[in-house]
């Protein structure tokens, strides 16, 4: 299992770790416009792990969004296939670009 418990990175975010355990300040770092966006706080005192897999989920979750913008369309095309046990057309083609743009931004995000 990776250590998870120094600053997590990706793109142009930062979730750096605090003096108190559970907490997180998240930052983005995209030249000309670095801010503070808030701070994370776990939910639980004994499931700090768990936390800092939530975390580093966060920030490479916002740097795919920031890679990419045709992953907002991607995810609505895929959210109206109908879900069931057949594999239309529609459902196969929107798996298909989901499956390429993925791919294609998963080698753009720097962990």
């Amino acid at each position: 299992m990776a250590d998870l418990s120094g600053d997590l990175c990706a793109g142009y975010y930062m979730a750096t770790s605090t003096v108190h355990t559970g907490r997180r300040n998240l930052f983005s770092l995209e030249p000309g416009g670095e801010h503070h966006i808030g701070t994370l706080v776990s939910g639980s005192k004994t499931q700090l792990h768990r936390f800092d897999m939530d975390c580093d989920k966060i920030v490479r979750g916002l740097a795919l969004l920031a890679a990419e913008a045709d992953l907002p369309t991607v995810l609505q095309v895929m959210a109206t296939l109908p879900v069931n046990g057949s594999w239309s057309p529609a459902e196969v083609e929107a798996r298909d670009l989901a499956l390429a743009l993925i791919a294609r931004i998963d080698r753009r995000i720097i962990r």
